[in-house]
């Protein structure tokens, strides 16, 4: 073989290994698209991360459900009741205690409510209050029997806004208004409320001016939760702090006329 024949296959051989060379870079290449694959599984997991959130409110309910009730619980202490029933019975600035007298004997008749001129919910309204009542109270129980009419211990009588105004002031000694209305006017044995009142305003000055006639005389500045809290006239259920009071002033030891001095004798010698 002459010599141009060698150098003619020598640079053939270099051409093809440069072709090979290159050929082989060139299919190397396709491996960027793989790399542009790579976020979808991020992608696909942000929507799995997603649904875990929702449950997380779900915990923190049944988390506050528990907290209220201890809260609650913890925060009423003997000395809170006590204090809580005296700002009621004495708190108005009262010097002796008002309440219905003791009829703690079997043989005695059942105080008696009546209703004049109320509808169906009043009648429901003073039932429930007369049920809780007869189980909170020791010494008084009220008949489950709601007359119609003027001749019971207690007369709700409804009446109509011009005739709470016609209502001479020597029959009330309590009167709640608002804004220049009178809601109710309050005597010894006679509450007039007026009938114009509707939904929860209506049945919260119904239980505050009964609850006024069982010597519940002052209010609550303290427990938004109780039916005496001085900013809300909406509140038509009683508290457990309530509750406790109740049992307290129809407790077999307190009666009409003492004073605050011997209501403290008895409720803190009793704790």
């Amino acid at each position: 073989m002459d010599r141009s024949r060698l150098i003619f296959y020598f640079i053939a051989t270099v051409a093809m290994m440069c072709f090979i060379f290159v050929a082989g870079c060139s299919t190397a290449s396709p491996s960027s698209p793989g790399t542009t694959s790579t976020p979808s599984p991020t992608l696909t997991s942000t929507p799995a991360i997603a649904t875990t959130l929702p449950p997380s409110p779900t915990v923190a309910v049944t988390q506050a459900l528990p907290q209220a009730v201890v809260t609650t619980l913890a925060a009423i202490t003997s000395d809170d009741i006590t204090t809580h029933f005296l700002d009621l019975a004495f708190g108005s600035g009262n010097t002796q205690l008002y309440r219905l007298p003791n009829k703690a004997s079997v043989n005695t008749p059942k105080n008696s409510i009546s209703l004049f001129d109320g509808d169906a919910s009043d009648l429901a309204l003073i039932q429930d209050f007369v049920a809780q009542f007869n189980d909170l109270s020791a010494t008084n129980k009220f008949s489950e029997n709601i007359k119609s009419g003027n001749n019971a211990d207690i007369v709700i009588q409804f009446v109509s806004s011009a005739g709470m105004d016609a209502i001479p002031t020597e029959s009330y000694t309590q009167e709640y208004k608002s804004g220049g209305v009178s809601y109710a006017k309050i005597g010894p044995s006679t509450i007039y409320i007026n009938s114009d009142l509707k939904g929860d305003i209506r049945n919260h000055i119904v239980l505050r001016s009964l609850l006024y006639v069982l010597g519940f005389r002052g209010e609550s500045l303290k427990y938004p939760d109780s039916i005496f809290y001085y900013q809300d006239a909406t509140n038509t259920k009683l508290s457990l702090i309530d509750q406790k009071a109740i049992q307290i002033m129809y407790s077999s030891g307190l009666y009409p006329g003492m004073t605050v001095a011997d209501v403290r004798n008895v409720v803190y010698v009793k704790q």
